[in-house]
């Protein structure tokens, strides 16, 4: 009975120190420091969340700027297939579902030898949901529904509704058959530099104008089959003779 009743007062005595430890614990600075970082993590959450929103919002800006680029190159692209947006801006965009450039060409003759091109890059994309969740973590943890956040439906590469955010002039793809790569032998000939054509003229001032409703739209446009080559100059056998050394 003696060690029954020693084990019960022991018992007793450990449940009196963890009391006091778990209420010295609640008391003391760590334990305010602990229930002082539960109650703002959530706070925490909802400013880590908008900075990550902001800082996808810059790098698609910038990757629009790239886009651009990318758009009116591969329009005006003649050494190999021009690939459509959404193939290759795919990767630059994970978070679309459509990707559009608006891509228009003009050209001042048939055959133009120079083109001008003008791209606007257009994307479809949506917020990641685990953006929403950390955004509206204060109002998650008290059991309430957070403010509505307005959808994203759309983004331009242009601030200021721009019909076009990028232009350049280029080479037309149909250039390859023009006068100007013609055997040399056949530039006197046939009077190669002096063009009355007017696909040969160019625009006093390229502007985006040009875009506007261009009669000249189609770049692939070859040329003339260029003539026969003139033979090289040969030599007579009389002097052929004379220049063999004895």
């Amino acid at each position: 009975m003696e060690n029954c009743s020693g084990i019960n007062s022991g018992i007793i005595w450990d449940i009196e120190i963890m009391k006091k430890q778990l209420q010295h614990l609640i008391t003391s600075r760590r334990g305010s420091v602990l229930m002082e970082f539960v109650l703002v993590l959530p706070v925490y959450m909802a400013a880590i969340g908008g900075i990550l929103w902001v800082g996808m919002k810059s790098l698609d800006a910038i990757n629009l700027r790239a886009a651009d680029h990318w758009g009116v190159w591969m329009a005006g692209n003649r050494f190999s297939v021009r690939l459509p947006a959404i193939t290759a801006l795919q990767e630059m965009f994970p978070r679309t579902t459509l990707i559009m450039t608006s891509q228009e060409r003009a050209l001042t003759g048939e055959h133009s030898f120079l083109q001008f091109i003008g791209s606007k890059t257009t994307l479809l994309e949506t917020r990641p949901g685990f953006l929403d969740n950390w955004i509206n973590m204060p109002y998650t943890v008290r059991g309430e529904s957070g403010p509505m956040m307005l959808p994203e439906f759309q983004i331009s590469s242009s601030r200021y509704g721009n019909k076009y955010t990028q232009c350049i002039i280029m080479r037309t793809k149909g250039s390859s058959t023009d006068k100007r790569h013609w055997d040399p032998s056949l530039v006197a000939k046939h009077s190669v530099w002096k063009f009355d054509s007017k696909d040969d003229e160019y625009p006093k001032e390229w502007k985006i104008d040009l875009l506007n409703d261009p009669k000249h739209k189609d770049d692939t446009k070859e040329q003339e089959k260029e003539p026969k080559k003139i033979a090289f100059y040969e030599r007579y056998e009389k002097y052929v003779e004379w220049s063999k050394k004895n």
